[in-house]
């Protein structure tokens, strides 16, 4: 018999190599196309939501405030921001927009509401003290900041009478410290303050059990002078000096 001839290493080991080392080139390339193409597609997505009129704020939703106007912050947002496509419009500087513009707010909450609307909620200021003049009760917080007249004073806030005459701005000062450093259960318990001056102030005291006139003094050591003043009142005290919260005087 003939021997066959040799098994050789040859041509179709070397081709077989060669195209397993291209077919991995390959598929790797395609994905790293394929990536690309998502990164395009992104950006692109992107750049039309940022630079879209289809995309422009149409719309301003506000709730939540009793003092403003919410007409008028809608107005004057989408008088500022109105057309610019939402992607552009950056919440908090439309927050500090509202707050500097209106003052009677303590607080703006800014949100998409959707691709062409934002809301817009808004924290009042809260009044500590009611001043009644010809027009109504005008509000003040616990910063002097004047949130406006209404006809009615808001239910629990206390009233500032002037014993007479319309108190000047010290003796309106002098009140909003003294009611600013108590807390909402004590204010709520002082139903009316009158101010003569500022050294000489007095209210009347409703625990809900017990009411009483109270003699104040000056606006120092208000949340002393209105706890002793409380107690005092549930002993049925019914005239009480505290103006030296130490040495208190009752009827």
């Amino acid at each position: 018999m003939v021997p066959l001839p040799p098994a050789q290493a040859g041509d179709n080991s070397t081709a077989d190599l060669t195209g397993v080392i291209r077919a991995r080139r390959l598929k790797t390339w395609r994905r790293r196309l394929i990536a690309i193409g998502i990164v395009a597609a992104l950006i692109a997505l992107v750049a039309v939501a940022w630079f879209s009129p289809l995309l422009s704020l149409q719309k301003v939703q506000v709730s939540g405030s009793r003092l403003l106007d919410t007409d008028k912050v809608s107005n004057f947002v989408l008088d500022d921001q109105g057309g610019r496509p939402l992607p552009q419009v950056r919440p908090g500087r439309v927050e500090d927009a509202v707050l500097k513009e209106f003052p009677k707010a303590e607080a703006a909450s800014v949100h998409y509401a959707g691709p062409r609307a934002l809301k817009i909620e808004i924290t009042d200021r809260t009044p500590v003290i009611a001043i009644r003049g010809e027009s109504g009760y005008r509000l003040y917080d616990s910063e002097a900041v004047d949130l406006g007249t209404v006809d009615t004073p808001l239910k629990k806030l206390t009233v500032l009478s002037g014993g007479g005459h319309q108190p000047d701005r010290e003796t309106v000062s002098a009140v909003i410290r003294f009611m600013g450093e108590l807390r909402p259960e004590l204010r709520r318990q002082l139903v009316t303050i009158e101010a003569k001056d500022a050294m000489s102030l007095k209210g009347r005291l409703d625990t809900g059990k017990q009411k009483a006139t109270v003699v104040f003094g000056d606006s120092s050591d208000s949340s002393l002078k209105v706890r002793t003043a409380a107690q005092l009142a549930a002993e049925g005290r019914t005239e009480i000096d505290v103006s030296v919260p130490s040495v208190p005087v009752t009827d």
